[in-house]
């Protein structure tokens, strides 16, 4: 009688793990379609931070070159909807130098841009990853204080520049750009080179 009733409870047993095994096939094999017919959308929330090298050069009466190495400026872009070509991005530099019996130097440079992807700016971090170029007008504001002198100086001017993928949600990204100071009425020539990392990825929508 307990052969029997053991015969009967493994022969249950082997069954209910045998349909457990079907299940999970089904649905593994069954997802896989789905997967793969579904494509990849915008991230809702996505920002991108990046640093950047940079060199500028200034054309006025006086002329002038300035290369900041391994950083000039850090940055935060801002998409304005899931599937937007826009993003705001505001950049600074800041520093301070201090030398023994004289007053200290701060330095800052402040700026704001808008920027318009020729691509959907999810083709750089999700999906495929392609190439993605853009433009960037700005606006700026550059100056120091040291002691009781001070001065600063107001400047506006457009970049052009691409984002190449290079990890999942990471990207190189270059730019040249034209800009104009009004208290120095000055041009300058300007080079970024820098990374940027988007804090979310592309997500996969089946069906679409």
């Amino acid at each position: 009688m307990q052969s029997s009733t053991s015969f009967s409870f493994n022969r249950a047993r082997l069954r209910s793990m045998a349909a457990f095994g079907a299940a999970v096939c089904v649905v593994a094999f069954g997802a896989r379609p789905a997967a793969a017919q579904g494509t990849v959308t915008h991230a809702a929330g996505t920002q991108e931070f990046g640093i950047d090298a940079g060199a500028v050069i200034g054309l006025g009466d006086q002329s002038s070159v300035q290369i900041n190495l391994p950083a000039a400026r850090a940055r935060i872009g801002f998409f304005l909807s899931d599937a937007s070509r826009w993003s705001i991005e505001p950049a600074a530099s800041l520093g301070y130098t201090k030398v023994q019996d004289e007053s200290g130097v701060f330095q800052y440079n402040l700026e704001a841009g808008v920027l318009y992807h020729f691509r959907a700016p999810a083709d750089v971090y999700s999906g495929p990853r392609t190439v993605v170029a853009y433009v960037r007008p700005f606006i700026g504001l550059s100056g120091f204080h040291a002691g009781d002198a001070s001065d600063n100086e107001f400047a506006a001017g457009a970049g052009l520049g691409v984002k190449i993928p290079w990890r999942p949600q990471v990207a190189f990204r270059f730019e040249g750009n034209l800009g104009y100071g009004f208290s120095n009425n000055a041009a300058r020539l300007g080079a970024f080179a820098g990374l940027s990392f988007f804090t979310r990825n592309g997500i996969p929508v089946p069906g679409m």
